[in-house]
């Protein structure tokens, strides 16, 4: 499972972050259902950098999940991995590409599931920064990957084959950004996805591509308005889909803007 938890369920109230507990608990419920072996958290920390702030919820307690892992603490957030196999490494790996001001990292783990170690990337770059700019800022992972491989998370990127349209993009986006038609045009610039498929790895599509990003919880101009598919499970040959499926429901609705991503994954 992938999931974006929001600036780790909390909002802003002027200077500072106010912990939404109904959101925690709505998460919760909805990660406990579905009993992810692994689960991938963006937003996983809210960082706060330079009012020395760094919250982080107990995500062990929280899902039941024993090993627990964060990293990755630039800007406002951090990656987070809980699993329930036990984690033998860990790496922060920068992100390159992007302005200094908007670098990320990818978070590294490499996990022993049944005998085997398997290597996971929570990875979750910059929205400031262009398409380009976040194909240059995978290099690092996508050539230095170990399998069996899984890169999870929230990457901000639209795959080239997902049916995106400029207009109904623009006509989604208007009055929820300041100019639709030009983050649609740069959105639209989709190399990122088609470079990480370029690399070996699978992207497990939920069924109709559908989208996990806006839910339904409420943030007034604070998304994009339009439905667009941002949160992925990519995995290299050794893993087979037997199901991926977009949670939307009353509770996930609750938790986030974004909707999390669960693949049920065989491994050979």
């Amino acid at each position: 499972m992938t999931y974006n938890f929001l600036y780790a369920f909390h909002e802003r109230d002027g200077d500072s972050m106010v912990l939404k507990e109904g959101r925690a608990r709505a998460a919760r419920d909805v990660v406990r259902a579905a009993a992810p072996d692994i689960l991938g958290i963006t937003e996983a920390v809210y960082c706060g950098v330079g009012r020395g702030k760094l919250i982080r919820p107990d995500y062990g307690e929280m899902f039941g999940l024993e090993h627990v892992h964060a990293a990755g603490f630039e800007g406002d957030w951090g990656n987070c991995i809980a699993s329930r196999f036990p984690i033998l490494r860990t790496e922060v790996i920068p992100l390159g590409g992007g302005r200094k001001e908007v670098l990320s990292s990818a978070l590294r783990v490499t996990l022993e599931v049944e005998g085997r170690e398997v290597h996971v990337d929570v990875v979750h770059p910059s929205p400031m920064i262009t398409e380009s700019q976040r194909v240059q800022a995978f290099v690092p992972v996508l050539t230095t990957f170990q399998r069996p491989y899984l890169m999870i998370g929230d990457f901000n990127a639209l795959s080239d084959e997902d049916p995106y349209d400029h207009a109904t993009m623009v006509s989604e986006m208007t009055g929820n950004v300041d100019d639709p038609a030009g983050l649609a045009t740069r959105m639209l610039d989709r190399k990122l996805i088609a470079s990480v498929r370029a690399h070996g790895l699978q992207d497990f599509a939920p069924p109709g591509r559908r989208h996990t990003l806006p839910t339904r919880l409420p943030r007034p101009h604070a998304t994009q308005g339009a439905r667009l598919r941002l949160d992925y499970i990519f995995g290299s040959e050794e893993f087979r889909a037997e199901r991926v499926e977009v949670i939307d429901n009353e509770l996930s609705d609750r938790v986030s803007d974004h909707y999390p991503l669960v693949a049920d994954l065989e491994l050979h």
